[in-house]
């Protein structure tokens, strides 16, 4: 993952959902940590996503062939994924419960 100057408000999100937009790096401070998220969206074999998320210049997780309904664990919150839309955004919405760190 690409080393980026600034960091975001973790978590990015309006109303519940976060759209994280295609290949657009996010780099973002939580707990203490910098964490590095990067979408991708995939045309074949049917539309799909990927989401990298990176700590401190390490990956920790490589999401494939996300699809709506699928959960991810960003920075120890999980995210469903609400949508997958080609070459524009993956969007996720909190799971229930999984509110706690949203103040960090």
């Amino acid at each position: 993952m690409s080393e980026l100057t600034e960091h975001v408000k973790y978590p990015f999100e309006v109303d519940g959902r976060w759209a994280v937009a295609y290949h657009v790096p996010y780099k973002v401070r939580h707990e203490g940590r910098s964490y590095a998220v990067l979408a991708r969206i995939f045309a074949k074999p049917s539309v799909h996503g990927q989401i990298q998320v990176g700590c401190e210049g390490e990956t920790v997780a490589d999401y494939d062939n996300l699809t709506p309904g699928d959960v991810v664990e960003i920075a120890g919150d999980e995210w469903r994924v609400a949508a997958v839309e080609y070459r524009t955004r993956i969007v996720l919405e909190r799971v229930r419960g999984s509110e706690g760190n949203a103040d960090a």
